[in-house]
């Protein structure tokens, strides 16, 4: 959104009893002008204002008269006075120094009034709800010109009887080569990257897979969520028809079409708007991903039938992890088979480790680039990626979901050379039905012989089932070694993140989990791990390492970064970089 630019000079308002004072009873204020705001305006009166360093006359009344007396200066002016008045919204007064005022009739000796003033953008509601903003919320602006510049903690001012304007005072106008009817952009801004301009957004956000469709619409930038939902499919039902009941739901309110690609090798290190181009590659390696990316692609090309004029994104699994090093991500077989066949660990649940590091940079009060993260994605699938300066330096899933740890079907890290024995064993045809194997029929499911599911185990180990427990002994100590990995790869962690399903909510795998990392600085707080619920630290406060849960929330960076490219054409990540 465009504004106009107010420059503020210095300027005073006053009660009728301080008018009456400096002005002679019954004085009637003569108008100089009328001002941009409706009802307001400046008198032809001026005063002269005195403090324990000096005087700045004629500083220009402002009406109407108000309930309280308040000068407006700039910095400099107060260096001038020799006074230090705090930044405050206009009638925040308390505890603001005082000033002595001259007028042609007599002097006040104002106890508090002097403020300066708060940078601040005056808004109708339509125009707070057009940027989803409200009143007293903090916004930018970005200046245009030869000295361009970013203006953070602008002050929302919403009012009905309020005419668009940005209210800026006379040191920052000059600072910022302002002038009174240029032009500023109302923009949001993370830290000191720019972002895009505000513009309300309604985001659909797609999980298309084989046997479900997840959804979530959302109102954007406030991340409200007007409509969600999972529906089930069997394998043989066309997507499409799981598609259209939502499409049909959410009819032409959305703006904006998010969807989540789970495999981008190395060709998208963030997400991107679709093309002919990008589907092109991402088709290209669907190899990587055959359960995964087909699906994906489909439902990109459903919602592109039914909406072939809105912005469509792809948010990809792998995104985040596309900051390793060789060291993390090189296999050690001949190199010409990564320059030719780009073989290599890519990584997966991106989207979830970036969500959980981004809380825990906000819950401990830690910029991300001072943080050494391990963030424990525990669910039916397992990841764990090791964190440094807010970038992704190694995790455990590989080439494919199918490597790292022990997972619900997936059997996580094998000796390769298994795969021929157990072909050759088992009498298989085919290299691909082993790896069905390793990727459906293994894992908990393999080792218990009963169930995938940590609560099941968890219920018939207590029983005396011995495989229960030897299959949640060994998805324990495997999640216990790769923490132990990270912790050297990190030089230590300043903080340990479960997330997921099972790490969300599972206080036993948890603690079991933490186990004997007393060494490294790992001291839970029993009662926090067990009774509590939610976003939390549990953690003791002692414990030099933080231990957090946070329960991820992948769909709301699919829909961030699907917003911020479409109104400012690169997300937030990508932005840092």
């Amino acid at each position: 959104m465009r504004v106009p630019v107010g420059v503020s000079g210095r300027h005073i308002h006053l009660t009728q009893e301080h008018a009456d004072i400096l002005f002679g009873k019954g004085h009637s204020f003569e108008k100089l002008k009328p001002l941009r705001q409706p009802g307001q305006f400046a008198y032809k009166e001026t005063v002269t204002v005195t403090g324990p360093k000096g005087s700045i006359p004629n500083i220009r009344v402002l009406g109407p008269l108000r309930s309280y007396s308040q000068l407006e200066i700039s910095k400099t002016d107060s260096f001038v006075l020799g006074i230090d008045p705090p930044v405050r919204d206009s009638g925040d007064i308390e505890g603001t120094p005082g000033i002595v005022v001259t007028g042609p009739k007599g002097s006040i000796n104002l106890d508090k009034g002097v403020i300066l003033p708060y940078r601040h953008l005056h808004l109708h509601p339509s125009d707070a709800d057009e940027l989803g903003v409200k009143d007293k919320d903090l916004v930018a602006v970005r200046t245009s010109g030869e000295r361009q510049v970013i203006l953070e903690n602008v002050l929302c001012r919403v009012h009905p009887n309020y005419r668009l304007e940005f209210h800026i005072d006379t040191d920052e106008a000059n600072a910022s080569g302002l002038r009174t009817g240029d032009i500023v952009k109302v923009i949001s801004v993370d830290e000191t990257h720019e972002l895009g301009t505000f513009k309300q957004q309604k985001v659909l956000v797609l999980n298309c897979g084989s046997s479900s469709v997840k959804y979530k619409l959302f109102d954007m930038p406030s991340e409200k969520i007007r409509m969600q939902g999972n529906l089930t499919r069997t394998k043989d039902q066309p997507l499409k028809d799981t598609l259209d009941p939502i499409f049909a739901q959410v009819g032409n309110q959305i703006d904006i079409i998010a969807h989540r690609i789970v495999h981008g090798a190395d060709l998208f290190p963030h997400s991107v708007k679709i093309t002919d181009e990008v589907i092109r590659q991402v088709e290209s390696i669907g190899h990587l991903a055959p359960l995964h990316n087909p699906v994906n692609l489909e439902g990109v090309q459903a919602a592109l039938e039914q909406y072939p004029e809105i912005p469509q994104i792809a948010v990809f699994d792998t995104s985040f992890h596309q900051t390793m090093p060789p060291t993390s991500y090189l296999y050690a077989i001949p190199y010409e088979y990564y320059e030719k066949h780009k073989i290599r660990k890519y990584g997966f649940h991106g989207m979830s480790h970036r969500y959980v590091m981004e809380r825990a940079e906000q819950i401990l009060e830690i910029p991300a680039e001072k943080l050494r993260l391990i963030s424990c994605h525990i669910g039916n699938g397992v990841s764990i990626t090791a964190i440094r300066n807010g970038e992704s330096y190694d995790t455990s899933m590989g080439m494919t979901p199918l490597a790292g740890l022990t997972m619900g079907t997936r059997s996580g890290n094998i000796d390769p050379g298994i795969i021929p024995y157990m072909q050759q064993l088992e009498g298989l045809e085919t290299t691909e039905e082993v790896i069905d194997i390793l990727n459906t029929k293994s894992g908990l499911l393999g080792i218990s012989g009963i169930s995938n599911d940590v609560r099941v185990l968890l219920k018939k180990a207590k029983e005396g089932d011995r495989r229960a427990q030897l299959a949640l002994d060994l998805y324990v100590v495997k999640l216990h070694k790769y923490i132990g990995l990270y912790l050297a790869r990190l030089n230590g962690a300043d903080a340990l993140i479960f997330t997921a399903g099972i790490g969300e909510n599972s206080p036993e795998i948890r603690e079991k989990i933490c186990l004997g990392l007393e060494y490294a600085g790992v001291y839970l707080d029993p009662k926090a791990n067990w009774e509590s619920e939610g976003e939390r630290m549990i953690s003791s406060k002692f414990s030099p390492v933080k231990v957090l849960v946070i329960p991820t929330n992948e769909e709301i960076i699919m829909a961030r970064d699907a917003y911020w490219i479409t109104v400012a054409g690169s997300t937030p990540a990508s932005a840092a970089q």
